[in-house]
């Protein structure tokens, strides 16, 4: 079993990604790699978490299920979130050239060996 380091060094390896961080539901960073880019892995906790609770919201709201995956995407890259447990969210930041269905399929085939990490 790898240790939660090296499942997130692994997803930070896809293409395109530029981060892997797992977040508690409080925001504060559990663990977190990089592929040397300039962010802040707290200020990434941080927002990650704030955008989940408003992204369970919609949900909620709109009556279509709780919240399993978000992908937001934005001018210069985009974010994909991943529940993990209970208390936890998965959060990927990657290139808008990146191949979404490629980051999903690598996020679900290392997610139960990250939530056991944890």
């Amino acid at each position: 079993m790898a240790n939660l380091k090296e499942e997130l060094t692994e997803l930070s390896k896809v293409p395109g990604v530029n981060t892997a961080v797992v977040v508690s539901r409080d925001g504060f960073v559990i663990e977190g790699a990089s592929t040397g880019g300039a962010l802040d892995l707290e200020a990434v906790g941080a927002v990650v978490s704030a955008g989940i609770g408003a992204s369970e919201v919609i949900g909620t709201e709109l009556q279509v299920g709780a919240l399993t995956q978000s992908m937001v995407e934005y001018e210069k890259g985009v974010i994909v979130a991943t529940l993990i447990g209970n208390d936890s969210t998965l959060a990927i930041v990657a290139d808008l050239k990146a191949n979404l269905g490629n980051i999903r399929y690598h996020v679900k085939k290392r997610a139960a060996a990250i939530e056991q990490a944890i």
